[in-house]
């Protein structure tokens, strides 16, 4: 009895280990799983009669294969074998799993109501036991999820998904599957933010993985947005790299949807001959496949070319072959793309009256979308109004105009939701740091203090000065009166006009200052902590304010003495770097640096240096929108024997117009755009910068960032 159990264990762990080979080889190439899983089925020690456990393993992975490789004649007779082999009484794991085969078989050749009712079968046979087989009821739920996006019903399809990805946690192969299955979803809702977010977690989870399959759906799925976002360049380079992995790996299925993915692309660049040879390549693999449903949209894709040519007629006939299939396959999201098709063909064709018939059923579909919907209302009440059927044409219209009130709606339900959730963190944040912000009002008020009797002794000398200017100038000689009275009048001139801008950049901050202070005062502030949050944001605004105008106001005098020396810029830029990173982190930013790997050595002032860097760092941190990104690179550039040192920081979204982009060095200067939002700037950070890069005897300039928003440039010709 000892002996026997020794080997039974010995051969359990065998098989075991076989398993995790299968399940490697299987999301690397299901060809080798394949070959594989039948050698082994063909060894007597994994039979039925002598270890039922691994000939339904390996049966299992034999199936998934020929899933994979698009045999899905042979995987649906091995499907329906084990599905007969196991009774739900004694066996009910091995019965769902063997029912998951059967949906996923039914999922691939289009058969919805199939999938999404063994789906559900095996959901039911697992009962309380989900967590125990959590891999396996991720699996049932992302079918049932794919079920209902073939109908069209997106929140039910989200919903299941992200029961599936609760599922996968412990399986990060799988999880980075339902990333992308949750992204597509968010991608049909028009929501690209989610999307692109649950996208880009799945590729990083299968890049890790090297998971070759994951990484093409991730590519396919991210170009999709971008073809959504109409960057179709983009939308290409990642369509094609799909394309080349699914060759390599041999699935016919995504073979197909990157051809026809390539094949929509193509027809919107107007490429039209190289849209149709990729589309027709899909339409050969599908129909082979016996994929209707897929057939369907391949046949839909090929009908946008036809009407891109000005081919209705062949356009048409090929929608009809289109809708016909979708029907039989009850894809709700084929028919109505197909739909969508045979309106415009009857459109362009003036046939009113198939317009009309395809208007009215597609209003009749469900989760059409209110952009959809208004839409169709307005062509509607177009052709009534061309056909002169006044009546019919002002109840189509107030149709169209009762389904944009409910988008607008919508919308603004929407943007007060996020709002919401921005108030709710700020408000947290508030009541963590009240105790700080408490002890800073308090210093608060002893900077005025000082700021105060700070202006009384500026203002003694600038009384002074201008005394000694008039005891100086008549004492001068005549000749001289002239020009002296000259350039009076320009540093008054500079004077004042640095005192209005001054005046006017102190006076909101004061204002609101001294509002709040009073209502704290007389204790009549409603809300305390939202006054405290202005106060100390005020302070913050007043103290770079008033730091930056003395800086300015040193090299506007040439009073700041430059020291410089022989500095390795690398470690000054590391230095600036390392103090920004916690921040940029916390804004969800990335910052990123490119420089040399050697010793740049310049002849600078570290500390104007470093200054020129937190300046550049500080505007892109505070205006790049969240999840952007900034840039800062350094090199050595040589020209006619000359040397010299390029620094370029730049930055994500938001940008700036050209016209706007020669004036940020302006001092104090404004512009009307998303990135002059209040954040507490002086608006004199960029004039600073200049400042100190003409002292050095450099220049620096701006432009439109290849990221989407500004990239600055400073050079340095004393190497």
């Amino acid at each position: 009895m000892t002996l026997f159990f020794s080997v039974s264990l010995s051969a359990n762990e065998t098989w075991q280990e076989l398993e995790k080979q299968l399940k490697q080889e299987l999301n690397h190439d299901s060809n080798t799983s394949l070959i594989h899983a039948q050698n082994l089925l063909k060894d007597p020690q994994y039979s039925f009669k002598n270890n039922r456990d691994a000939w339904f393993t390996f049966n299992l992975y034999l199936t998934f294969s020929q899933i994979n490789l698009g045999q899905f004649d042979e995987a649906k007779e091995n499907a329906q074998m084990l599905y007969k082999q196991n009774d739900a009484e004694h066996f009910p794991v091995q019965r769902a799993e063997s029912a998951l085969l059967i949906a996923m078989i039914a999922d691939r050749q289009s058969n919805v109501n199939l999938s999404k009712t063994m789906a559900k079968e095996g959901l039911q046979l697992l009962g309380d036991d989900k967590s125990k087989h959590a891999m396996l009821s991720a699996d049932l739920y992302s079918l049932l999820s794919g079920s209902y996006r073939d109908q069209a019903d997106y929140d039910q399809a989200i919903a299941y998904a992200k029961l599936a990805l609760e599922y996968s946690k412990g399986d990060k192969s799988k999880l980075a599957t339902m990333h992308n299955q949750i992204g597509v979803l968010y991608d049909y809702t028009g929501n690209l933010e989610l999307a692109l977010k649950h996208h880009e977690e799945s590729l990083i989870i299968r890049k890790e993985n090297d998971n070759q399959q994951g990484i093409s759906d991730s590519l396919y799925n991210i170009g999709e947005i971008y073809r959504d976002m109409k960057q179709y360049p983009s939308a290409l380079s990642h369509f094609k790299q799909a394309l080349q992995v699914d060759q390599s790996l041999g699935n016919p299925y995504h073979i197909a949807n990157s051809h026809g993915k390539l094949g929509q692309v193509y027809t919107s660049t107007n490429e039209l001959e190289l849209a149709k040879e990729h589309i027709q390549k899909g339409l050969e693999l599908t129909r082979k496949m016996h994929s209707n449903s897929d057939t369907s949209w391949q046949l839909s894709n090929m009908a946008h070319v036809f009407m891109a040519e000005g081919n209705l007629e062949q356009a048409k006939q090929v929608s009809d072959e289109a809708l016909q299939l979708a029907l039989e396959t009850n894809a709700k999201r084929t028919e109505h793309t197909v739909r969508m098709t045979l309106l415009d063909i009857a459109m362009k064709q003036h046939d009113v009256a198939e317009a009309q018939k395809q208007i009215s059923i597609l209003l009749a579909m469900k989760n059409i979308g209110l952009q959809y919907e208004q839409e169709l209302h307005k062509t509607r009440a177009q052709l009534y109004e061309e056909s002169g059927d006044i009546g019919a044409a002002y109840q189509a219209t107030k149709d169209y105009l009762h389904a944009r009130q409910r988008l607008y709606e919508y919308l603004e339900k929407k943007q007060t939701q996020r709002l919401k959730q921005n108030v709710e963190v700020i408000r947290q944040e508030q009541a963590l740091n009240l105790l700080q912000k408490e002890k800073e009002l308090q210093q608060f008020q002893l900077d005025n203090l000082k700021l105060q009797r700070g202006v009384a002794l500026l203002i003694m000398l600038l009384v002074v000065g201008v005394l000694l200017m008039i005891y100086f100038r008549q004492m001068a000689k005549q000749r001289m009166a002239s020009l002296k009275a000259h350039m009076l009048a320009n540093s008054l001139e500079e004077k004042n006009q640095l005192l209005s801008d001054v005046a006017h950049e102190l006076r909101t901050p004061l204002t609101a200052l001294k509002l709040s202070i009073e209502l704290l005062e007389h204790n009549i502030e409603p809300d305390i902590d939202k006054a405290y949050a202005k106060v100390h944001g005020k302070i913050s605004q007043l103290d770079n304010l008033i730091r930056d105008i003395y800086h300015s106001a040193q090299y506007d005098n040439n009073v700041m003495q430059l020291s410089k020396e022989s500095c390795d810029l690398n470690e000054l830029i590391d230095d600036v770097v390392g103090d920004f990173e916690g921040q940029f982190k916390q804004k969800h930013q990335a910052l990123l640096v490119h420089k040399p790997t050697s010793p740049l050595m310049c002849n600078v002032d570290p500390e104007r240096f470093k200054q020129i860097i937190i300046n550049l760092l500080n505007n892109s941190l505070a205006y790049t929108y969240e999840h952007g990104q900034t840039q800062v690179s350094l090199e050595s550039i040589t020209s006619s024997n000359k040397q010299s040192v390029k620094l370029i920081v730049s930055d994500s979204e938001p940008g700036l117009e050209e016209p706007e982009l020669e004036k940020v060095f302006d001092r104090l200067y404004r512009v009307e755009s998303s990135r002059t939002r209040d954040l507490g700037g002086s608006g004199l950070g960029l004039a600073i910068c200049k400042q100190i890069v003409l002292a050095h005897g450099g220049s620096i300039y701006a432009k439109q960032s290849k990221l989407g928003g500004v990239e600055f440039t400073v050079t340095f010709n004393n190497l």
